[in-house]
């Protein structure tokens, strides 16, 4: 269940701001485990792979007007390593590096990279769980900053997880992560989040799973933001809790649904007025009509931090749709359309009355295309178009970009 999930959200999940490569990040192989006419492999103990592929954006910095488009070259390296050390003890390693050339805005030009590292645990037939930490380095979102500068962002993340087995239905799950942002240019972005969660899951006889989750998370915001023309000095800090019930079902062999369906309440240190309390959600629903085909249907309303846009914090509600189709076992077809309101009600600008609350609309569509020439060449295509509607002047935009990218597995 957990792995149809993830494949459902890796079609259809909903950009806060897509950009980039992302479209073709997405695609999935045929022989992914979505379809039930082509299983997934066994995976490999370890996997190494290089990739290259070409972007031209129409409007690479997501300016209204202008002359914005350019090519953009990524060359990159990765892979993943699975490894039992003893027993039942496991260690999971991955990583990529990648380097981005812009053929206009060549001052963009920079290299980025992931890693990640887990120590899998079992404790007898009831206890597993996982340590892990990681590590990213990306450029911010054009579409926030709209300029041809470098402005990196550091991700740094702690954290772990089990889940004890109280008996053959019943589960607690357990987790503790704590996750660091830090933007050199601004520091005043920066923040700093831990958050506690549990749930008690109960899993049926065939597979389904309903669950109660409750999550506490606290985020530090070091350096304070200044307000202008007030010349004020705003503290970023805020405490968020949420309780919902989260739950993956097969209703029948060809429909299926999970997600989570709660409320979060977030209060601030300072300007409380700020505050956030109100439901919160994110289902997925995936159709198969045939054993080759997938429709899946999702919604969100969240509430989040972005560190792109600064420390406070964004509410966004939306959709997208989409299909997908296997026609061989090397050849998968993807589409989506998808469509998000956002509100900056985070914002301390806003919270003093310096400006009004900005208020976005992010839409557009995709289509993309995953070809395995044999088990080594991989090819991507995609196709995408979206726009961006704000009450803010000079936020609004159009673009369109065509991306293709081959991988070969070594």
């Amino acid at each position: 269940m957990r792995h149809w999930h993830k494949a459902a959200w890796a079609l259809l999940a909903i950009p806060v701001c897509a950009f980039g490569f992302e479209s073709v990040d997405v695609l999935t192989p045929a022989m992914s485990g979505l379809y039930p006419a082509y299983p997934a492999d066994p995976t490999p103990p370890y996997t190494v792979w290089g990739q290259a592929g070409l972007m031209y954006d129409s409007n690479l910095l997501r300016r209204p007007t202008g002359d914005n488009g350019d090519f953009v070259t990524r060359l990159g390296l990765g892979g993943r390593l699975d490894q039992r050390v003893i027993g039942r003890q496991y260690v999971h390693l991955e990583g990529r590096v990648d380097g981005y050339l812009y053929d206009k805005f060549s001052d963009l030009d920079n290299v980025g990279y992931a890693a990640l590292g887990e120590w899998r645990f079992q404790v007898g037939n009831d206890l597993a769980g996982a340590f892990t930490a990681s590590r990213r380095r990306y450029q911010v979102n054009l579409a926030e900053i709209q300029t041809a500068t470098y402005d990196p962002i550091n991700e740094t993340t702690l954290g772990t997880n089990a889940r004890y087995a109280i008996g053959p239905n019943l589960g607690l799950r357990g987790a503790l992560n704590y996750v660091e942002y830090a933007r050199p240019l601004h520091d005043f972005f920066n923040t700093k989040t831990v958050t506690a969660a549990g749930t008690l899951e109960y899993i049926s006889a065939l597979g389904n799973m309903i669950g109660v989750e409750v999550q506490q998370a606290q985020g530090d915001a070091p350096v304070p933001e200044t307000v202008d023309p007030l010349h004020l000095l705003v503290n970023n800090d805020f405490k968020q809790h949420d309780v919902g019930v989260v739950g993956a079902f097969a209703l029948g062999p060809s429909l299926r649904i999970g997600g989570r369906v709660g409320r979060t309440t977030r209060h601030y240190t300072e300007l409380a007025n700020r505050d956030f309390s109100g439901p919160t959600w994110n289902v997925a629903v995936q159709w198969l009509p045939t054993a080759k085909t997938v429709f899946v249907v999702e919604s969100a309303k969240f509430i989040s931090s972005v560190i792109d846009v600064g420390a406070s914090h964004i509410v966004g509600h939306g959709w997208g749709v989409g299909p997908g189709w296997a026609v061989t076992a090397k050849l998968n077809l993807q589409a989506r359309v998808f469509r998000q309101h956002q509100d900056f009600e985070g914002d301390p600008n806003a919270a003093l009355g310096v400006a009004p609350v900005r208020q976005e609309v992010v839409k557009g569509y995709r289509a993309g295309a995953y070809w395995e020439y044999d088990r080594r060449w991989h090819c991507q295509f995609s196709l995408e178009h979206g726009d961006r509607e704000s009450n803010t002047e000079g936020r609004a935009y159009g673009y369109t970009a065509g991306i293709a990218q081959i991988k070969y597995v070594f």
